[in-house]
């Protein structure tokens, strides 16, 4: 299904999309249950065939939540962000990485940071989205002002100018501070983002998908479990099936 006019300028202008209440109230609660059982994972036992995985994981609480519960592979090919994905990965697209992703009371805040290099493009090439990376947050409760919120700075997938990460806040930022349980949150990992402090009582949690195009693999250690490969759709063992072994940023685009 293609995607809407609105939706692809959007995305090449700002590097981004905030789909709001994309998830239902009953996948909410159904998701809940999942990422309640799944943070009490013992990841030294995930990962006790190799435990080398542990030093490239954020286990916060869990990486690879995928091979922790297969179920999570529902969020590789949600209908509320597939035909984006196809859109601006392709419709082959693979899977690099999967995380459950907790922001606890008194996290300090992040730093900036890219998955990809940034473009004067954008990753666009005659007219066509051709990002590298693509990432999907599904969030999972309410972020309002101080509660440890993302932030990305719109537009910089296309940024030509040093820019000083070393700062908390950089121009033209937006954070994702009137975030709602259900809401989703879509963005070329060519765009700068973080994580702001949390002082706040409340723990973010996000369930996080990281998409590549048809040559991708996966980040060091994600690649998944043959017992996950068979508990899964065909459709998403094939977006679980990488040709190439491990993340490479491929030359897409010509410089300058």
């Amino acid at each position: 299904m293609p995607i809407s006019q609105d939706h692809r300028l959007a995305f090449d202008i700002q590097g981004y999309l905030h789909l709001r209440a994309a998830l239902t109230d009953t996948e909410i609660a159904e998701y809940r249950t999942w990422v309640d059982n799944a943070a009490q994972t013992d990841v030294h036992a995930l990962n006790v065939d190799e435990p080398e995985r542990l030093k490239s994981h954020i286990n916060r609480p869990v990486s690879r939540v995928i091979d922790a519960d297969p179920r999570f592979a529902c969020f590789l090919d949600h209908p509320a962000v597939e035909p984006l994905l196809a859109e601006f990965l392709g419709a082959e697209y693979r899977h690099i990485d999967n995380d459950l992703y907790f922001t606890h009371p008194g996290f300090d805040g992040g730093v900036w940071h890219r998955g990809v290099q940034a473009h004067p493009s954008g990753h666009v090439m005659d007219g066509e989205f051709v990002c590298p990376m693509v990432k999907v947050f599904y969030c999972l409760t309410d972020v309002g002002p101080d509660e440890g919120a993302f932030v990305v700075v719109p537009g910089s997938h296309k940024a030509v100018f040093e820019i000083d990460m070393d700062r908390c806040d950089l121009p033209g930022q937006k954070i994702f501070d009137d975030v709602r349980a259900g809401d989703v949150i879509v963005f070329d990992e060519g765009l700068l983002h973080n994580g702001r402090p949390n002082p706040s009582t409340k723990t973010r949690q996000t369930i996080i998908m990281n998409l590549g195009r048809q040559d991708a693999g996966p980040w060091p250690g994600y690649a998944p479990k043959p017992e996950t490969l068979a508990a899964v759709s065909p459709r998403q063992r094939a977006i679980l099936t990488n040709a190439t072994p491990v993340w490479a940023e491929p030359d897409l685009l010509p410089a300058g």
